[in-house]
Protein backbone atom coordinates (compact mmCIF):
# COMPACT_ATOMS: atom_id res chain seq x y z
CA UNK A 1 0.00 0.00 0.00
CA UNK A 2 2.76 2.24 0.62
CA UNK A 3 4.40 2.00 -2.26
CA UNK A 4 0.96 2.77 -4.44
CA UNK A 5 0.24 5.29 -2.44
CA UNK A 6 4.27 6.83 -3.44
CA UNK A 7 3.91 5.84 -7.00
CA UNK A 8 0.11 7.62 -7.18
CA UNK A 9 1.96 10.74 -5.29
CA UNK A 10 4.81 10.59 -7.63
CA UNK A 11 2.74 10.22 -10.71
CA UNK A 12 0.37 13.21 -9.85
CA UNK A 13 3.29 15.21 -9.06
CA UNK A 14 5.16 15.10 -12.14
CA UNK A 15 2.27 15.28 -14.68
CA UNK A 16 0.05 18.31 -12.97
CA UNK A 17 -0.24 21.01 -15.38
CA UNK A 18 2.91 23.68 -15.55
CA UNK A 19 1.66 27.16 -14.75
CA UNK A 20 5.47 28.27 -13.84
CA UNK A 21 8.86 28.85 -15.26
CA UNK A 22 10.10 27.07 -12.06
CA UNK A 23 7.39 24.38 -12.36
CA UNK A 24 8.35 24.12 -16.02
CA UNK A 25 11.89 23.40 -15.09
CA UNK A 26 10.62 21.03 -12.20
CA UNK A 27 9.01 19.14 -15.52
CA UNK A 28 12.33 18.91 -17.23
CA UNK A 29 14.43 17.71 -14.48
CA UNK A 30 12.37 14.93 -13.70
CA UNK A 31 12.25 13.89 -18.04
CA UNK A 32 16.38 14.37 -17.91
CA UNK A 33 16.69 12.04 -14.35
CA UNK A 34 14.46 9.67 -15.86
CA UNK A 35 15.80 8.80 -19.18
CA UNK A 36 19.22 9.22 -17.39
CA UNK A 37 18.53 6.35 -15.18
CA UNK A 38 18.84 3.88 -18.00
CA UNK A 39 22.25 4.89 -18.30
CA UNK A 40 22.77 4.81 -14.96
CA UNK A 41 21.17 1.65 -14.56
CA UNK A 42 23.45 0.20 -16.73
CA UNK A 43 26.47 1.46 -16.45
CA UNK A 44 26.57 1.03 -12.29
CA UNK A 45 25.62 -2.06 -12.43
CA UNK A 46 27.39 -3.91 -15.59
CA UNK A 47 30.45 -1.83 -16.40
CA UNK A 48 32.63 -3.49 -13.91
CA UNK A 49 31.01 -7.03 -14.91
CA UNK A 50 31.78 -6.14 -18.85
CA UNK A 51 35.23 -5.49 -18.07
CA UNK A 52 35.59 -8.94 -15.96
CA UNK A 53 33.79 -10.81 -18.70
CA UNK A 54 36.21 -8.93 -20.92
CA UNK A 55 39.42 -10.43 -19.31
CA UNK A 56 40.23 -7.79 -16.84
CA UNK A 57 41.42 -8.47 -13.48
CA UNK A 58 40.59 -6.80 -10.06
CA UNK A 59 43.50 -3.83 -11.18
CA UNK A 60 41.46 -2.88 -13.67
CA UNK A 61 38.06 -2.98 -11.83
CA UNK A 62 39.74 -0.63 -9.41
CA UNK A 63 41.05 1.44 -12.20
CA UNK A 64 37.36 1.99 -13.29
CA UNK A 65 36.67 3.48 -9.62
CA UNK A 66 40.10 5.01 -9.49
CA UNK A 67 40.57 6.49 -12.90
CA UNK A 68 37.22 8.78 -13.12
CA UNK A 69 38.25 10.43 -9.86
CA UNK A 70 42.14 11.07 -10.80
CA UNK A 71 40.67 13.00 -13.93
CA UNK A 72 38.04 15.24 -12.30
CA UNK A 73 40.37 15.90 -9.68
CA UNK A 74 41.97 17.95 -12.69
CA UNK A 75 39.11 18.92 -14.92
CA UNK A 76 36.75 20.23 -11.86
CA UNK A 77 38.38 23.87 -11.24
CA UNK A 78 39.30 24.49 -14.97
CA UNK A 79 35.42 22.98 -15.51
CA UNK A 80 34.33 25.96 -12.83
CA UNK A 81 36.31 28.93 -14.83
CA UNK A 82 34.75 27.59 -18.09
CA UNK A 83 31.13 27.00 -16.45
CA UNK A 84 31.83 30.55 -14.61
CA UNK A 85 32.72 32.03 -17.73
CA UNK A 86 29.73 31.60 -19.36
CA UNK A 87 26.29 33.88 -19.37
CA UNK A 88 24.47 30.53 -18.10
CA UNK A 89 25.42 27.25 -16.99
CA UNK A 90 23.50 25.24 -19.25
CA UNK A 91 25.30 25.80 -22.13
CA UNK A 92 28.49 23.70 -20.68
CA UNK A 93 26.34 21.50 -19.08
CA UNK A 94 24.32 20.59 -22.39
CA UNK A 95 27.78 20.62 -24.65
CA UNK A 96 29.61 18.24 -21.67
CA UNK A 97 26.81 16.14 -20.66
CA UNK A 98 26.70 15.25 -24.66
CA UNK A 99 30.35 14.54 -25.02
CA UNK A 100 30.07 12.30 -21.59
CA UNK A 101 26.93 10.49 -23.12
CA UNK A 102 28.91 9.71 -26.49
CA UNK A 103 31.54 7.69 -24.32
CA UNK A 104 28.89 4.91 -23.40
CA UNK A 105 28.13 4.57 -27.17
CA UNK A 106 31.85 4.08 -27.62
CA UNK A 107 32.27 1.46 -24.92
CA UNK A 108 29.31 0.10 -26.98
CA UNK A 109 31.65 -0.36 -29.81
CA UNK A 110 34.84 -1.81 -28.54
CA UNK A 111 34.03 -5.31 -29.63
CA UNK A 112 33.70 -4.47 -33.19
CA UNK A 113 37.68 -2.47 -33.05
CA UNK A 114 39.32 -4.52 -30.91
CA UNK A 115 39.84 -8.45 -30.64
CA UNK A 116 42.24 -8.19 -27.49
CA UNK A 117 43.01 -6.05 -24.57
CA UNK A 118 39.27 -5.68 -24.22
CA UNK A 119 39.61 -4.53 -20.29
CA UNK A 120 42.46 -1.80 -21.02
CA UNK A 121 40.55 -0.03 -23.76
CA UNK A 122 37.36 0.36 -21.26
CA UNK A 123 39.23 1.41 -18.71
CA UNK A 124 40.54 4.16 -21.34
CA UNK A 125 37.32 4.72 -22.64
CA UNK A 126 35.76 5.43 -18.99
CA UNK A 127 38.69 7.83 -18.28
CA UNK A 128 38.49 9.95 -21.40
CA UNK A 129 34.38 10.35 -21.40
CA UNK A 130 35.53 11.58 -17.43
CA UNK A 131 36.87 14.87 -18.61
CA UNK A 132 33.61 16.00 -20.37
CA UNK A 133 31.57 14.81 -16.82
CA UNK A 134 33.31 16.62 -14.52
CA UNK A 135 32.80 19.59 -16.31
CA UNK A 136 29.19 18.49 -16.78
CA UNK A 137 28.94 17.77 -12.94
CA UNK A 138 29.61 21.32 -12.05
CA UNK A 139 27.98 23.03 -14.49
CA UNK A 140 24.91 21.21 -14.02
CA UNK A 141 24.72 21.51 -10.21
CA UNK A 142 25.39 25.36 -10.84
CA UNK A 143 22.28 25.29 -13.14
CA UNK A 144 20.09 23.45 -11.25
CA UNK A 145 21.05 25.99 -7.93
CA UNK A 146 19.04 28.62 -10.44
CA UNK A 147 16.00 26.88 -11.62
CA UNK A 148 14.64 25.37 -8.51
CA UNK A 149 14.11 27.72 -5.58
CA UNK A 150 15.81 27.00 -2.40
CA UNK A 151 13.04 26.19 -0.77
CA UNK A 152 11.60 23.62 -3.50
CA UNK A 153 15.33 21.85 -3.48
CA UNK A 154 15.16 19.02 -1.17
CA UNK A 155 10.94 18.21 -2.95
CA UNK A 156 12.55 18.11 -6.50
CA UNK A 157 15.40 16.13 -5.58
CA UNK A 158 13.72 13.62 -3.67
CA UNK A 159 11.00 13.41 -6.95
CA UNK A 160 14.36 13.24 -9.31
CA UNK A 161 15.43 10.32 -7.00
CA UNK A 162 12.38 8.80 -6.95
CA UNK A 163 12.95 8.57 -10.92
CA UNK A 164 15.83 7.34 -11.59
CA UNK A 165 15.23 4.91 -8.91
CA UNK A 166 12.56 3.27 -10.85
CA UNK A 167 14.18 3.79 -14.08
CA UNK A 168 17.60 2.51 -13.01
CA UNK A 169 15.72 -0.57 -11.57
CA UNK A 170 14.06 -1.16 -14.80
CA UNK A 171 17.39 -1.09 -16.34
CA UNK A 172 19.02 -3.27 -14.05
CA UNK A 173 16.93 -5.82 -13.72
CA UNK A 174 15.55 -6.31 -17.80
CA UNK A 175 19.74 -5.80 -18.56
CA UNK A 176 20.80 -8.89 -16.51
CA UNK A 177 17.90 -10.79 -18.48
CA UNK A 178 19.42 -9.63 -22.09
CA UNK A 179 22.81 -10.67 -20.61
CA UNK A 180 21.62 -13.85 -20.05
CA UNK A 181 19.81 -14.66 -22.78
CA UNK A 182 22.10 -12.99 -25.87
CA UNK A 183 25.71 -14.33 -26.38
CA UNK A 184 28.88 -12.45 -25.38
CA UNK A 185 30.00 -9.68 -26.06
CA UNK A 186 27.13 -8.94 -28.50
CA UNK A 187 25.09 -8.72 -25.18
CA UNK A 188 26.86 -5.93 -23.81
CA UNK A 189 26.71 -3.80 -27.18
CA UNK A 190 23.33 -3.96 -27.18
CA UNK A 191 22.67 -3.33 -23.91
CA UNK A 192 25.40 0.25 -23.85
CA UNK A 193 23.25 1.31 -27.35
CA UNK A 194 20.52 1.27 -25.06
CA UNK A 195 21.81 3.13 -22.16
CA UNK A 196 23.15 5.47 -24.83
CA UNK A 197 20.18 6.30 -26.01
CA UNK A 198 18.45 6.67 -23.05
CA UNK A 199 21.01 9.88 -22.40
CA UNK A 200 20.08 11.32 -25.45
CA UNK A 201 16.39 11.43 -24.63
CA UNK A 202 17.86 12.45 -20.96
CA UNK A 203 19.90 15.36 -22.84
CA UNK A 204 16.86 16.50 -24.70
CA UNK A 205 15.06 17.10 -21.58
CA UNK A 206 17.91 19.45 -20.60
CA UNK A 207 17.69 21.63 -23.45
CA UNK A 208 14.13 22.73 -22.44
CA UNK A 209 15.56 24.25 -18.93
CA UNK A 210 15.17 28.20 -19.34
CA UNK A 211 17.13 29.96 -15.98
CA UNK A 212 15.22 33.17 -14.43
CA UNK A 213 17.16 36.08 -16.08
CA UNK A 214 17.50 37.44 -12.90
CA UNK A 215 20.03 34.35 -11.73
CA UNK A 216 22.34 34.81 -14.08
CA UNK A 217 25.37 35.47 -12.82
CA UNK A 218 27.64 38.61 -14.20
CA UNK A 219 30.95 38.43 -15.94
CA UNK A 220 32.29 40.49 -13.26
CA UNK A 221 31.44 37.69 -11.06
CA UNK A 222 33.43 35.71 -13.20
CA UNK A 223 36.26 37.65 -13.31
CA UNK A 224 36.53 37.66 -9.75
CA UNK A 225 36.23 33.80 -9.49
CA UNK A 226 39.43 31.75 -7.12
CA UNK A 227 42.81 31.42 -10.03
CA UNK A 228 45.43 29.75 -7.64
CA UNK A 229 45.90 28.20 -4.41
CA UNK A 230 46.02 30.58 -2.44
CA UNK A 231 42.68 32.43 -3.96
CA UNK A 232 40.93 28.99 -2.73
CA UNK A 233 42.19 28.75 0.56
CA UNK A 234 41.00 32.13 1.11
CA UNK A 235 37.31 30.97 -0.05
CA UNK A 236 37.60 28.25 2.33
CA UNK A 237 38.52 30.85 5.24
CA UNK A 238 35.42 32.86 4.27
CA UNK A 239 33.38 30.18 4.23
CA UNK A 240 33.75 28.16 7.82
CA UNK A 241 30.83 25.85 7.19
CA UNK A 242 31.58 24.67 3.21
CA UNK A 243 35.07 24.33 4.75
CA UNK A 244 34.03 21.65 7.67
CA UNK A 245 31.60 20.04 5.30
CA UNK A 246 34.24 19.99 2.60
CA UNK A 247 36.66 18.35 4.81
CA UNK A 248 34.42 16.16 6.57
CA UNK A 249 33.32 14.96 3.32
CA UNK A 250 36.65 13.95 1.88
CA UNK A 251 37.11 11.79 5.18
CA UNK A 252 33.56 10.29 4.92
CA UNK A 253 34.70 9.71 0.13
CA UNK A 254 37.58 7.75 1.54
CA UNK A 255 35.72 5.41 3.08
CA UNK A 256 32.91 5.45 0.34
CA UNK A 257 35.21 4.75 -2.37
CA UNK A 258 37.63 2.46 -0.80
CA UNK A 259 35.62 -0.98 -1.17
CA UNK A 260 33.57 0.06 -3.76
CA UNK A 261 35.50 -1.80 -6.70
CA UNK A 262 35.43 -5.09 -4.70
CA UNK A 263 31.75 -5.69 -4.35
CA UNK A 264 31.26 -6.65 -8.31
CA UNK A 265 34.74 -9.05 -7.60
CA UNK A 266 32.87 -10.13 -4.18
CA UNK A 267 29.81 -10.97 -6.28
CA UNK A 268 31.27 -12.51 -9.09
CA UNK A 269 34.06 -14.35 -7.87
CA UNK A 270 33.92 -15.32 -4.48
CA UNK A 271 29.82 -15.81 -4.47
CA UNK A 272 29.97 -16.89 -8.52
CA UNK A 273 26.66 -14.59 -9.28
CA UNK A 274 25.56 -15.04 -12.84
CA UNK A 275 24.90 -11.69 -14.46
CA UNK A 276 21.32 -12.41 -14.29
CA UNK A 277 21.77 -12.17 -10.29
CA UNK A 278 23.76 -8.97 -10.80
CA UNK A 279 20.67 -7.24 -12.53
CA UNK A 280 18.34 -9.13 -9.53
CA UNK A 281 20.50 -7.45 -6.56
CA UNK A 282 21.24 -4.09 -8.32
CA UNK A 283 17.36 -4.00 -9.30
CA UNK A 284 16.74 -4.33 -5.54
CA UNK A 285 19.11 -1.84 -4.14
CA UNK A 286 17.68 0.32 -6.79
CA UNK A 287 13.90 -0.14 -6.32
CA UNK A 288 14.32 0.25 -2.30
CA UNK A 289 15.24 3.97 -3.00
CA UNK A 290 12.01 4.55 -4.57
CA UNK A 291 9.92 4.33 -1.30
CA UNK A 292 12.50 5.51 0.77
CA UNK A 293 13.38 8.58 -1.01
CA UNK A 294 10.34 10.04 -0.51
CA UNK A 295 10.84 9.49 3.32
CA UNK A 296 14.11 11.01 3.24
CA UNK A 297 12.60 14.15 1.95
CA UNK A 298 9.77 14.48 4.83
CA UNK A 299 12.76 13.81 7.33
CA UNK A 300 14.66 16.21 5.60
CA UNK A 301 12.02 18.76 5.81
CA UNK A 302 11.19 18.07 9.60
CA UNK A 303 14.43 17.26 11.43
CA UNK A 304 17.26 18.82 9.03
CA UNK A 305 19.90 17.74 6.56
CA UNK A 306 22.44 17.71 9.07
CA UNK A 307 20.36 14.66 11.40
CA UNK A 308 19.74 13.34 8.09
CA UNK A 309 23.43 12.91 7.16
CA UNK A 310 24.12 11.20 10.27
CA UNK A 311 21.74 8.70 10.43
CA UNK A 312 22.71 7.33 6.31
CA UNK A 313 26.08 7.87 6.78
CA UNK A 314 26.13 5.68 9.52
CA UNK A 315 23.87 3.40 7.52
CA UNK A 316 26.12 3.55 4.87
CA UNK A 317 29.29 2.27 7.21
CA UNK A 318 27.27 -1.26 7.56
CA UNK A 319 27.21 -1.77 4.00
CA UNK A 320 30.50 -3.35 3.25
CA UNK A 321 30.20 -5.17 6.83
CA UNK A 322 27.33 -7.05 6.09
CA UNK A 323 28.71 -7.41 2.30
CA UNK A 324 31.65 -9.55 3.88
CA UNK A 325 29.47 -11.91 6.08
CA UNK A 326 27.16 -12.83 3.43
CA UNK A 327 28.59 -16.32 1.84
CA UNK A 328 25.89 -16.65 -0.80
CA UNK A 329 24.87 -14.40 -3.10
CA UNK A 330 20.60 -14.69 -1.70
CA UNK A 331 21.87 -13.23 0.96
CA UNK A 332 23.02 -10.13 -0.62
CA UNK A 333 19.32 -9.47 -1.37
CA UNK A 334 18.93 -8.12 2.11
CA UNK A 335 22.39 -6.31 2.03
CA UNK A 336 21.11 -4.42 -1.23
CA UNK A 337 17.51 -3.81 0.40
CA UNK A 338 19.80 -2.19 3.06
CA UNK A 339 22.38 -0.49 0.80
CA UNK A 340 18.99 1.21 -1.03
CA UNK A 341 17.69 2.47 2.16
CA UNK A 342 20.71 4.37 3.18
CA UNK A 343 21.91 5.16 0.07
CA UNK A 344 18.68 7.18 -1.03
CA UNK A 345 19.20 8.94 1.97
CA UNK A 346 22.91 10.21 1.41
CA UNK A 347 21.92 10.88 -2.20
CA UNK A 348 19.16 13.69 -1.32
CA UNK A 349 21.30 15.25 2.20
CA UNK A 350 24.86 15.59 0.41
CA UNK A 351 23.52 17.03 -2.38
CA UNK A 352 21.19 19.67 -0.25
CA UNK A 353 24.07 20.18 2.02
CA UNK A 354 26.92 21.20 -0.54
CA UNK A 355 24.16 23.85 -2.15
CA UNK A 356 22.93 24.90 1.54
CA UNK A 357 26.70 25.73 2.47
CA UNK A 358 28.16 27.35 -1.06
CA UNK A 359 27.40 30.80 -1.07
CA UNK A 360 25.65 31.59 -4.69
CA UNK A 361 28.57 34.02 -5.74
CA UNK A 362 31.35 31.76 -7.18
CA UNK A 363 28.71 28.77 -6.44
CA UNK A 364 30.85 26.82 -9.20
CA UNK A 365 33.74 27.45 -7.87
CA UNK A 366 32.96 26.00 -4.72
CA UNK A 367 31.35 22.79 -6.13
CA UNK A 368 34.25 22.48 -7.84
CA UNK A 369 36.90 22.64 -5.28
CA UNK A 370 34.31 20.04 -3.23
CA UNK A 371 34.75 17.77 -5.96
CA UNK A 372 38.50 18.10 -6.23
CA UNK A 373 38.98 17.16 -2.56
CA UNK A 374 36.31 14.06 -2.64
CA UNK A 375 37.87 12.85 -5.61
CA UNK A 376 41.19 12.43 -4.55
CA UNK A 377 40.14 10.69 -1.87
CA UNK A 378 38.09 8.33 -4.45
CA UNK A 379 41.17 7.58 -7.06
CA UNK A 380 43.35 6.67 -4.07
CA UNK A 381 41.32 4.84 -1.69
CA UNK A 382 40.03 1.88 -4.61
CA UNK A 383 44.10 1.29 -6.11
CA UNK A 384 44.53 0.85 -2.46
CA UNK A 385 42.10 -1.23 -1.34
CA UNK A 386 42.24 -4.00 -4.63
CA UNK A 387 46.04 -4.07 -4.08
CA UNK A 388 45.62 -4.96 -0.20
CA UNK A 389 42.90 -7.57 -1.04
CA UNK A 390 45.62 -9.65 -2.12
CA UNK A 391 47.72 -9.95 0.79
CA UNK A 392 44.98 -9.50 3.26
CA UNK A 393 41.82 -10.73 1.97
CA UNK A 394 38.23 -9.27 0.40
CA UNK A 395 36.59 -9.69 3.13
CA UNK A 396 39.42 -8.16 5.71
CA UNK A 397 39.30 -5.17 3.26
CA UNK A 398 35.88 -4.54 2.94
CA UNK A 399 35.33 -4.33 7.05
CA UNK A 400 38.05 -1.97 6.49
CA UNK A 401 35.85 0.11 4.41
CA UNK A 402 33.15 -0.04 6.80
CA UNK A 403 35.31 1.39 9.68
CA UNK A 404 36.33 4.58 7.37
CA UNK A 405 33.34 5.61 6.94
CA UNK A 406 32.27 5.35 10.55
CA UNK A 407 34.60 7.61 11.23
CA UNK A 408 33.30 10.02 8.88
CA UNK A 409 29.85 9.48 10.11
CA UNK A 410 30.98 10.49 13.51
CA UNK A 411 32.63 13.79 11.98
CA UNK A 412 29.26 14.77 10.51
CA UNK A 413 27.45 14.04 14.07
CA UNK A 414 29.99 16.49 15.40
CA UNK A 415 29.31 19.04 12.99
CA UNK A 416 27.02 21.83 13.87
CA UNK A 417 24.59 22.91 11.48
CA UNK A 418 25.74 26.34 9.57
CA UNK A 419 25.01 27.94 6.75
CA UNK A 420 27.03 30.23 4.24
CA UNK A 421 24.91 31.02 1.56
Amino acid sequence: MQLTYQLKTLVRETFKPRTSLESQNAWNLYGDIAWFGILSGIANSFLSVFAIRAGGSDMHVGLLSALPALISIFASIPGSRIVESQKEPLTPTLISGGLNRLGYLSIALIPVFFAANRADVIVAMVALLTVPGAIANVAFTTMFAQAVAPDKRAHVVSVRNVWIGITSTLAAFLGGKLLDNILFPINYQILFVIAFAGSMMSLYYLTRIRLPQKSTPTKAHADEAPRNLRSFVEMFRATPAYAKFTVFAFIFYWGMAFPIPLYSIYWVRVINASDGWVGLLNMVGSATTIIFYPLWGRLTMRRGTHYAIVLSTFGMALYPLVTALSPRVEWLILVQFLGGVVSSGFGLTFFNRLLEVSPEKHRASHIAAYNTLVNIAAFIAPLISTALTDVFGIHAILIVGGVMRFIGSVLFWRQKTETNA
